[in-house]
């Protein structure tokens, strides 16, 4: 599986061109500030999900439980909580319209539904190997 092949990467790969022309639409004074932190934001969690896609290749080309994938998602999950937050601020600020809110809302919420169900398919494989590993502590003494 390459990395083009995630879907999750092509939808944030849109979410970013898109966020990058609202955020040249803002107010100068929230360009420098507001703008920034989303678009650094948006990067943070860009990174976070071609690292996951990686690792989670990686562990899986090892055999190895996907513990290493779930915990970057987990923290992809809390980046794009925050992202949320900041284009609700960005709009109560009035630094868009409503019609741009609501695509970009629409955007952030598929994102969310993308990274849940990669959470929701990794999870059960990295809680086996956590109780395994716990059962296996135990048996030792």
């Amino acid at each position: 599986m390459a990395l083009q092949d995630f879907t999750l990467l092509a939808k944030l790969e849109d979410f970013d061109l898109y966020t990058h022309n609202v955020c040249q639409k803002f107010q100068k004074s929230e360009r420098h500030v507001l703008s920034a932190s989303i678009r650094g934001n948006v990067e943070e969690i860009v990174c976070l999900v071609i690292e996951a896609a990686k690792v989670q290749l990686e562990e899986r080309r090892k055999k190895r439980p996907p513990a290493k994938t779930l915990e970057l998602l987990k923290r992809t999950d809390i980046r794009l909580e925050y992202l949320k937050m900041q284009i609700r601020k960005a709009h109560k600020l009035k630094q868009t319209d409503e019609k741009t809110y609501e695509t970009w809302a629409g955007l952030a919420r598929e994102l969310g539904g993308l990274l849940g169900g990669w959470i929701k398919k990794v999870e059960p494989y990295a809680d086996v190997s956590a109780t395994s590993r716990t059962q296996k502590q135990n048996s030792l003494f």
